[in-house]
Protein backbone atom coordinates (compact mmCIF):
# COMPACT_ATOMS: atom_id res chain seq x y z
CA UNK A 1 0.00 0.00 0.00
CA UNK A 2 1.90 3.25 -1.32
CA UNK A 3 1.26 6.66 0.67
CA UNK A 4 2.60 10.32 0.48
CA UNK A 5 4.38 12.44 3.58
CA UNK A 6 4.09 15.92 3.65
CA UNK A 7 6.94 16.72 1.10
CA UNK A 8 5.42 14.26 -1.50
CA UNK A 9 7.15 11.34 -1.34
CA UNK A 10 5.64 8.05 -1.88
CA UNK A 11 6.31 6.13 1.05
CA UNK A 12 5.43 2.00 1.36
CA UNK A 13 3.13 0.73 4.28
CA UNK A 14 2.47 -2.74 4.78
CA UNK A 15 -1.25 -3.49 3.90
CA UNK A 16 -2.46 -6.00 7.30
CA UNK A 17 -4.53 -7.91 4.96
CA UNK A 18 -0.59 -8.69 3.36
CA UNK A 19 0.36 -9.50 6.63
CA UNK A 20 -2.33 -11.92 7.76
CA UNK A 21 -1.77 -14.13 4.30
CA UNK A 22 2.04 -14.12 4.85
CA UNK A 23 1.15 -15.29 8.63
CA UNK A 24 -0.94 -18.04 7.52
CA UNK A 25 1.37 -18.96 4.40
CA UNK A 26 3.63 -19.25 6.96
CA UNK A 27 2.09 -21.21 9.56
CA UNK A 28 0.77 -23.63 7.12
CA UNK A 29 4.60 -24.50 5.73
CA UNK A 30 5.84 -24.57 9.50
CA UNK A 31 2.43 -26.67 10.08
CA UNK A 32 2.98 -29.02 6.83
CA UNK A 33 6.44 -30.04 8.27
CA UNK A 34 5.62 -30.57 11.36
CA UNK A 35 2.86 -33.01 10.11
CA UNK A 36 5.82 -34.23 7.85
CA UNK A 37 7.96 -35.04 10.69
CA UNK A 38 5.50 -36.38 12.81
CA UNK A 39 4.56 -38.97 10.25
CA UNK A 40 7.91 -39.90 9.64
CA UNK A 41 8.42 -40.26 13.48
CA UNK A 42 5.29 -42.32 13.36
CA UNK A 43 6.40 -44.38 10.69
CA UNK A 44 10.08 -44.51 12.56
CA UNK A 45 8.21 -45.80 15.94
CA UNK A 46 5.63 -48.14 14.16
CA UNK A 47 9.06 -50.08 12.53
CA UNK A 48 10.81 -50.29 16.22
CA UNK A 49 7.52 -51.73 17.30
CA UNK A 50 7.18 -54.26 14.40
CA UNK A 51 11.24 -55.28 15.55
CA UNK A 52 10.59 -55.41 19.23
CA UNK A 53 7.41 -57.56 18.47
CA UNK A 54 9.71 -59.66 16.12
CA UNK A 55 12.21 -60.02 18.68
CA UNK A 56 9.78 -60.94 21.34
CA UNK A 57 8.26 -63.62 19.50
CA UNK A 58 11.49 -65.36 18.51
CA UNK A 59 12.28 -65.02 22.44
CA UNK A 60 9.04 -66.51 23.12
CA UNK A 61 9.60 -69.39 20.76
CA UNK A 62 12.94 -70.18 21.76
CA UNK A 63 11.99 -70.54 25.59
CA UNK A 64 8.87 -72.51 24.40
CA UNK A 65 11.19 -74.90 22.99
CA UNK A 66 13.65 -75.15 25.54
CA UNK A 67 10.87 -75.31 27.96
CA UNK A 68 9.66 -78.43 25.48
CA UNK A 69 13.09 -80.14 25.83
CA UNK A 70 13.30 -79.42 29.60
CA UNK A 71 10.16 -80.85 30.48
CA UNK A 72 10.32 -83.84 27.64
CA UNK A 73 13.51 -84.87 29.06
CA UNK A 74 12.25 -85.40 32.66
CA UNK A 75 8.99 -87.22 31.79
CA UNK A 76 6.78 -83.86 32.60
CA UNK A 77 4.65 -82.58 30.30
CA UNK A 78 5.65 -79.51 27.88
CA UNK A 79 2.87 -77.62 29.36
CA UNK A 80 5.34 -77.16 32.80
CA UNK A 81 7.34 -78.61 35.10
CA UNK A 82 9.79 -78.01 37.79
CA UNK A 83 13.90 -77.80 37.24
CA UNK A 84 16.80 -77.82 39.73
CA UNK A 85 20.18 -76.03 39.38
CA UNK A 86 22.71 -78.60 37.70
CA UNK A 87 24.37 -81.22 40.53
CA UNK A 88 21.15 -80.87 42.28
CA UNK A 89 18.46 -83.72 42.83
CA UNK A 90 15.32 -83.04 41.87
CA UNK A 91 11.82 -84.95 43.55
CA UNK A 92 8.44 -83.11 43.35
CA UNK A 93 8.63 -79.78 44.53
CA UNK A 94 12.88 -80.16 46.00
CA UNK A 95 15.83 -79.71 44.96
CA UNK A 96 18.59 -81.44 46.96
CA UNK A 97 22.40 -81.34 47.33
CA UNK A 98 24.73 -83.53 48.56
CA UNK A 99 27.82 -82.82 49.45
CA UNK A 100 31.07 -85.34 48.03
CA UNK A 101 34.32 -86.05 48.83
CA UNK A 102 36.20 -84.25 51.09
CA UNK A 103 34.22 -81.27 51.33
CA UNK A 104 33.63 -81.61 55.20
CA UNK A 105 32.33 -78.84 57.32
CA UNK A 106 30.65 -78.27 60.86
CA UNK A 107 27.10 -78.02 60.88
CA UNK A 108 27.12 -74.13 61.24
CA UNK A 109 29.62 -73.93 58.07
CA UNK A 110 27.17 -76.60 56.70
CA UNK A 111 24.13 -74.42 56.76
CA UNK A 112 25.91 -71.18 55.90
CA UNK A 113 26.96 -72.89 52.73
CA UNK A 114 23.51 -74.00 52.36
CA UNK A 115 22.17 -70.71 52.60
CA UNK A 116 24.91 -68.43 50.17
CA UNK A 117 23.20 -70.83 47.56
CA UNK A 118 19.61 -70.00 48.56
CA UNK A 119 19.17 -73.32 49.90
CA UNK A 120 18.62 -74.62 53.68
CA UNK A 121 19.68 -77.75 55.69
CA UNK A 122 17.47 -80.44 54.82
CA UNK A 123 14.30 -80.85 56.58
CA UNK A 124 12.82 -83.80 56.75
CA UNK A 125 8.76 -83.49 55.92
CA UNK A 126 7.12 -87.22 55.49
CA UNK A 127 7.74 -90.61 55.93
CA UNK A 128 8.31 -90.79 51.77
CA UNK A 129 10.62 -88.00 51.77
CA UNK A 130 12.72 -89.66 54.79
CA UNK A 131 13.16 -93.37 52.05
CA UNK A 132 13.98 -91.07 49.24
CA UNK A 133 16.77 -89.19 51.32
CA UNK A 134 18.03 -92.24 52.40
CA UNK A 135 18.07 -93.99 48.96
CA UNK A 136 20.16 -90.75 47.88
CA UNK A 137 22.43 -90.43 50.77
CA UNK A 138 23.37 -93.86 49.53
CA UNK A 139 23.83 -93.92 46.37
CA UNK A 140 25.81 -90.40 47.09
CA UNK A 141 27.92 -91.80 49.91
CA UNK A 142 29.97 -94.63 47.61
CA UNK A 143 33.54 -94.45 49.34
CA UNK A 144 33.19 -91.35 51.24
CA UNK A 145 32.22 -91.45 55.07
CA UNK A 146 28.66 -91.83 54.44
CA UNK A 147 27.88 -89.04 57.20
CA UNK A 148 25.84 -86.31 55.93
CA UNK A 149 24.29 -83.12 58.19
CA UNK A 150 20.87 -81.84 58.38
CA UNK A 151 18.55 -79.13 59.35
CA UNK A 152 17.94 -80.55 62.61
CA UNK A 153 19.52 -78.79 66.07
CA UNK A 154 18.88 -78.99 69.38
CA UNK A 155 16.53 -75.88 70.78
CA UNK A 156 16.49 -75.23 74.81
CA UNK A 157 15.09 -78.51 75.77
CA UNK A 158 13.87 -79.92 72.29
CA UNK A 159 14.51 -80.13 68.91
CA UNK A 160 14.09 -77.58 66.03
CA UNK A 161 14.47 -77.94 61.97
CA UNK A 162 16.11 -75.26 60.27
CA UNK A 163 13.32 -73.67 59.05
CA UNK A 164 11.51 -73.17 62.61
CA UNK A 165 9.55 -76.53 62.48
CA UNK A 166 9.24 -78.82 65.48
CA UNK A 167 10.69 -81.93 65.46
CA UNK A 168 8.11 -84.99 64.62
CA UNK A 169 8.70 -87.84 66.76
CA UNK A 170 7.09 -90.37 64.64
CA UNK A 171 8.97 -89.80 62.14
CA UNK A 172 11.99 -91.29 62.79
CA UNK A 173 14.20 -91.45 66.46
CA UNK A 174 17.79 -89.83 66.69
CA UNK A 175 20.48 -92.23 68.56
CA UNK A 176 23.80 -90.60 70.06
CA UNK A 177 24.90 -88.83 73.16
CA UNK A 178 22.59 -86.51 75.06
CA UNK A 179 24.74 -83.68 75.00
CA UNK A 180 25.56 -83.56 71.41
CA UNK A 181 23.01 -80.87 69.83
CA UNK A 182 23.27 -81.25 66.17
CA UNK A 183 21.77 -84.40 63.78
CA UNK A 184 23.62 -86.01 60.83
CA UNK A 185 22.03 -88.78 58.83
CA UNK A 186 24.02 -92.26 58.29
CA UNK A 187 23.77 -93.95 54.95
CA UNK A 188 22.45 -96.83 56.19
CA UNK A 189 22.63 -96.32 60.11
CA UNK A 190 19.77 -93.59 60.10
CA UNK A 191 19.86 -90.20 62.74
CA UNK A 192 22.49 -89.82 64.93
CA UNK A 193 23.56 -86.44 67.31
CA UNK A 194 26.61 -85.35 66.66
CA UNK A 195 29.03 -82.36 68.40
CA UNK A 196 28.01 -79.67 65.97
CA UNK A 197 31.73 -78.98 65.81
CA UNK A 198 32.04 -82.43 64.09
CA UNK A 199 33.26 -82.60 60.20
CA UNK A 200 30.66 -83.90 57.60
CA UNK A 201 29.35 -83.90 54.03
CA UNK A 202 26.16 -81.92 54.10
CA UNK A 203 22.29 -82.03 52.16
CA UNK A 204 21.18 -78.48 51.06
CA UNK A 205 17.51 -78.62 50.12
CA UNK A 206 15.30 -75.59 48.54
CA UNK A 207 12.27 -75.46 45.85
CA UNK A 208 12.66 -76.25 42.31
CA UNK A 209 11.96 -73.74 39.53
CA UNK A 210 8.89 -73.86 38.25
CA UNK A 211 9.12 -73.56 34.45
Amino acid sequence: METTDNSGKKLWRPSWKGVIITLLVGSNIILIRIIEALVYKGQSLENEISQWKQQWMNITNSSAGIKKQLCENINEKPAGCTVCPDGWLRHGENCYYFSSGREYRTWNESREVCEEMGAHLLVIEDWKQQELIKRFSRLQAGQAKELFWIGLYRDGDGWRWVDGRLYNTSLFQISGESTDSCVQIHATAGYRKDRCQSKHNWICQKRSLKI
